[in-house]
């Protein structure tokens, strides 16, 4: 299961490949909805960007990535400019990749399988 933490176009963008190749999802509305649902029932992917409703991206992972339960679930990050801080501030928060928006499907789907095959 990948949960998925994107403002809606990122979302409708990312769902229709995720489909095209048979790979479950759930849409997470905000930060704290994501962090109570991956502490109950850890995904094997989350894909998030810094953007999201009440708590965000990058606090959300910085939350898991210290918190032993969570530790070990992969984060791809979305960052939808290319700024050098907001890049650096995904890597040091603790995202496992980064991708820049507006991205090829294969770019997507490469990011995927590398982070899934980690976990």
């Amino acid at each position: 299961m990948i949960y998925l933490a994107l403002s809606e176009h990122i979302f409708e963008k990312v769902k229709e490949i995720l489909e095209k190749h048979n790979l479950k999802y759930e849409k997470i509305e905000d930060g704290e909805q994501l962090l109570e649902l991956a502490k109950k029932d850890p995904p094997d992917l989350i894909i998030l960007e810094k953007d999201i409703p009440l708590l965000d991206g990058f606090s959300v992972t910085l939350i898991l990535k210290s918190n032993i339960k969570t530790e070990e679930i992969p984060i791809l990050v979305v960052c939808k400019a290319d700024y050098k801080e907001e890049i650096i501030k995904a890597k040091d928060c603790g995202s496992d990749n980064i991708i820049k928006y507006p991205f090829k499907e294969e770019e997507l789907l490469q990011k995927i399988k590398e982070l899934l095959e980690r976990s």
